[in-house]
């Protein structure tokens, strides 16, 4: 179960917006079905996509801003593709994708391991790579200049990214790095290491070998936790409102996905170690017991054939023990 189908993050109705806001979260639309798989678009994503289209008041060309939304529409649907067929290539599946602005909120499932794991996180990443290297390649032909990609998530959560992309008036140029842009911000954004992204799982499934599956989950939250609050600082320093609200949010899914992960493997983790021990303890003293009555058993044909003045000190003791214990 990932985050966004807990409980505490669902909402029964209109009404729930207002009493849990984290339910917002959840808001999505349906987007039709695309080769077989059914499609919808997160509400983070439309919140996105009016942001690129309040470009059109800032005398943005509408067919520009037409091309940008086509355009990250198609490397987002490109990203959860790519996640899709290495996940079938370990044996998992993926069959709907819910598409924000960063990839998809809709993980694979995959068999259990970390090869698995790795394989099916990777696929969206390896799909973004191929997209950006071949645009920005057609770019460099066509322009003569090396694209310089964005280094912050956060110019494709709130479309600045896509401003001052219409300013040219080759239409070629401007798709090409507009789609150069978007490729390159989802390849590097999804190396974040947390649940959000691909970073998340790839990280988990690199120290799960060393650290097994929870412990790689549990440093993983860690890592997230300690990353998300230098960058929540330089947010507040620079007065970068969507900054605080992102790393807000990401500090917070990883707290609550290592908290959740305490709280359901407690139970029976305590459960079952407690159970072995008593097993364990158990199994002790029932092979001293046995280890007694043989004891005692040789002891007492020692009395039978010989008497009891032939028997030690350490036998008469062991013998008396052995009866208050019956006693």
């Amino acid at each position: 179960m990932v985050w966004q189908d807990r409980d505490y993050n669902r909402g029964g109705g209109a009404g729930d917006y207002l009493s849990n806001p984290a339910a917002l979260l959840n808001l999505s639309v349906p987007f039709g079905a695309w080769f077989g798989v059914r499609v919808r678009l997160h509400f983070w994503l439309l919140l996105t996509i009016i942001f690129l289209l309040a470009d059109l008041f800032n005398r943005a060309p509408p067919v520009v801003v037409g091309i940008q939304i086509v355009l990250l529409l198609a490397a987002l649907l490109v990203h959860d593709f790519g996640h899709r067929i290495l996940a079938q290539s370990v044996g998992g599946q993926l069959d709907e994708f819910m598409l924000w602005p960063m990839g998809g909120m809709i993980f694979p499932s995959v068999p259990p391991g970390p090869w698995a794991m790795f394989v099916g996180h990777i696929g969206g990443i390896i799909a973004n790579l191929l997209l950006a290297a071949g645009s920005i390649v057609l770019l460099r032909l066509r322009e003569e200049f090396w694209f310089i990609p964005p280094l912050s998530p956060l110019s494709m959560l709130d479309g600045s990214m896509f401003r001052g992309m219409f300013y040219s008036h080759d239409l070629v140029s401007v798709s090409l790095l507009t789609f150069a842009s978007i490729n390159s911000a989802l390849l590097i954004g999804n190396f974040l290491p947390y649940y959000w992204f691909d970073g998340g799982g790839l990280l988990q499934s690199i120290l799960w070998p060393f650290l097994g599956g929870l412990g790689a989950l549990n440093v993983t939250c860690i890592i997230g936790m300690i990353l998300a609050v230098p960058m929540f600082a330089l947010s507040l320093v620079h007065s970068n409102i969507m900054g605080l609200v992102f790393w807000a949010f990401l500090f917070a899914s990883s707290y609550t996905a290592r908290k959740t992960m305490e709280v359901e493997e407690a139970a029976p983790s305590a459960t079952g170690w407690r159970s072995r021990r008593w097993a364990k303890s158990s199994n002790r003293a029932l092979a001293k017991r046995r280890r007694e009555e043989q004891k005692i058993d040789a002891i007492l044909a020692k009395v039978s054939a010989k008497g009891m003045h032939s028997l030690t000190w350490w036998e008469k003791r062991t013998l008396r023990s052995g009866s208050r214990r019956m006693k």
